[in-house]
């Protein structure tokens, strides 16, 4: 009798997952954000830039000397062109992902990460985890989630964000203000939206508002922001 009630709830836990899984994969299909053809461009090497297509996604510069390195952690279900590959496009099955990136470039000793999204919150989790990892933490329009404890951080932290004209972000991210450093360092995006910040085409995210900026216009902004970011650190 007992071994087959524990049949029964191994079939049910079997089903579960199955279900689960297929779930997931059918939204990463629905909402699937692809790549937009000036990614994909840009994801070539040229004369400036050493591109390595292979466990990762590397971006090496060919002339100047490599002083830091970055993992950009992704968002959910996009084209991991520009970001780290996550399993099933989501960077909460791949927390840890940046300690596979550091050690198989052994060569650089300082690193940030950056997250956009979906990634911009595993990104802090990650950081409490290991605070002695990064040199700093740059968010990408997103908060950390609460169990990450992340106000506490002694590291330089960057939220790069989407902003209304008069320069306030949205309601969600003023909400969760406590849960980044105090000394954390807010850059708005006036006009900005929460796509704009990669390049992609189509996707399931709903918008608060319509752009205000050219998809061109905020890249550069969060380009500039970025830098600044990462001297910084």
């Amino acid at each position: 009798m007992l071994q087959r009630v524990l049949r029964r709830v191994g079939h049910v836990i079997v089903a579960l997952v199955v279900l689960s899984l297929g779930g997931t994969w059918l939204q990463q299909h629905w909402q699937h954000a692809d790549a937009t053809p000036e990614a994909l461009a840009a994801s070539v090497r040229d004369a400036d830039v050493i591109v390595e297509d292979g466990r990762f996604l590397t971006l090496r510069p060919r002339r100047a000397p490599e002083r830091m390195g970055v993992v950009v952690y992704p968002g959910a279900y996009v084209d991991i062109h520009g970001y780290v590959p996550m399993p099933f496009e989501l960077a909460v099955f791949g927390i840890d992902r940046v300690l596979d990136v550091q050690a198989a470039n052994p060569d650089l000793k300082r690193w940030a990460l950056v997250g956009h999204s979906v990634g911009g919150a595993m990104g802090p989790l990650f950081a409490s985890r290991h605070p002695e990892a990064l040199a700093g933490v740059l968010i990408w329009d997103s908060y950390p989630p609460s169990i990450a404890k992340f106000a506490g951080y002694p590291r330089p932290v960057w939220h790069i964000h989407r902003a209304r004209p008069d320069g306030s972000p949205p309601p969600a991210f003023a909400a969760e203000r406590g849960e980044f450093p105090a000394a954390s360092v807010w850059v708005p995006i006036r006009g900005g939206i929460h796509m704009q910040f990669g390049s992609f085409a189509e996707g399931g995210y709903q918008e608060d508002w319509l752009a205000g900026i050219t998809r061109a216009e905020q890249q550069a902004q969060v380009a500039r922001a970025t830098v600044q970011a990462l001297d910084a650190m």
